[in-house]
């Protein structure tokens, strides 16, 4: 196995080994693990702890001891059908997989799903023994914990909800993040996988940074076509009577939760953030992402004055590859302003994207991805914005 993010091929074997094969990743709930593209879910399971706080485990703990000393109750209760989570509360969930990673050299990197990130919940993953969230060393073996915590709706779960998303990788992380010469070679006959907002190939922007090449992506303020606003801004609590099921099977009304922002009549191409809100926007860049890469991004920088990025996700191979118009796919922020009244100004840099390498080149999806068509898009669980004047 060479070294690089592991392709849905790859982690399927991984799932379900051959006779004779050690079983890397074992799923211990009902429900079957869904790969996709270079990642897999992590359902969380039935057994749940509301906590004191957010906490890791560190170094010579395990995630028992975390129990032990800042759990709110001892003993793991257990969801009966569905459970509603508070917002800005702490629970602490075992996950429906286990991992063993020994003399595989393989290492594991987690995020929430983008569709749970547009719902403004911070999910993180633990592991015995772990000093960073999201992370799963080399030789890990046991179990693994997903810490939640919704910040703006209140959120329905059950056991087997997908929260976050797993990759596993062999070789060091720095060691697979591609430069922009490598990016360019042609042993995929592949573009550059950066475009500009009318589909044009990106390359005369890109600068290496140190041993990484990472790419900013700036935020785009022009009005979307279909929605006709540039952003959405979540609405405060106390005007929204409902929480939120990711599953739910009829999608959700998005005005009963988010209201339209547009450019601002007395600035000038910028949008005021108002505290403590969240903000839905979209990048200007594009992606199309071929077969031998995938994508991890990041905020862009950690001293962005009183807003910060609340989300930074993955995107997978083929991403944007299969949209009728070859326009490629922007990327979505999840932004939050602070403390005081906040300017974003029309392509101001918001996220870095880092391309890393793939193990092997991952086959073609048979079917494109909710996400695949998106502008300007909420999560999955709401209908399209109605158009002006609906």
């Amino acid at each position: 196995m060479s070294a690089g993010v592991l392709c849905e091929k790859q982690l399927l074997d991984l799932i379900n080994p051959k006779p004779g094969k050690k079983r890397i990743v074992e799923p211990t709930g009902e429900e079957d693990l869904k790969v996709d593209g270079s990642s897999f879910d992590l359902p969380i399971g039935p057994e749940y702890w509301e906590m004191k706080g957010s906490c890791r485990a560190g170094k010579g703990l395990n995630v028992g001891d975390i129990i032990r000393r800042y759990a709110c109750h001892q003993n793991s209760r257990r969801i009966d059908g569905e459970l509603r989570l508070g917002r800005n509360k702490v629970y602490l969930f075992k996950v429906g997989c286990k991992l063993d990673l020994r003399e595989t050299g393989i290492q594991g990197k987690a995020t929430g799903r983008s569709s749970i990130g547009r719902l403004d919940v911070l999910v993180r993953l633990l592991t015995d023994g772990a000093t960073r969230f999201d992370h799963v060393e080399s030789e890990y073996n046991g179990q693994l914990y997903l810490e939640v915590t919704p910040i703006t709706f209140d959120l329905i779960v059950r056991p087997g909800t997908r929260l976050s998303q797993l990759r596993l990788f062999r070789g060091e992380e720095h060691l697979i993040t591609l430069t922009k010469e490598a990016l360019l070679v042609e042993q995929y006959d592949a573009a550059f996988p950066v475009l500009d907002a009318k589909g044009d190939l990106m390359t005369k922007e890109c600068k290496n940074r140190s041993q990484e090449f990472w790419f900013p992506f700036c935020l785009d303020l022009d009005a979307d076509p279909a929605a006709g606003c540039a952003g959405f801004m979540a609405k405060r609590y106390k005007d929204i009577s409902d929480p939120i099921n990711p599953d739910a099977k009829d999608p959700y009304d998005p005005r009963n939760f988010w209201e339209p922002v547009s450019l601002d009549a007395e600035l000038e191409d910028a949008i005021r953030l108002e505290p403590d809100r969240l903000y839905i926007l979209r990048s200007k860049e594009r992606l199309r992402i071929p077969s031998h890469l995938c994508l991890e991004c990041q905020a862009y920088t950690e001293t962005m004055g009183e807003w910060r990025i609340e989300y930074a996700g993955f995107a997978h191979p083929w991403f944007g590859c299969t949209r009728p118009d070859n326009r490629g796919t922007p990327i979505i922020f999840e932004v939050r302003g602070h403390n005081i009244p906040t300017i974003l100004t029309d392509g101001i840099p918001l996220g870095n994207v880092c391309f890393r390498r793939m193990s092997q080149p991952a086959d073609a999806p048979q079917k494109p991805g909710k996400y695949e068509e998106q502008e300007l898009k909420l999560s999955s669980c709401f209908k399209p914005w109605p158009a002006q004047g609906v």
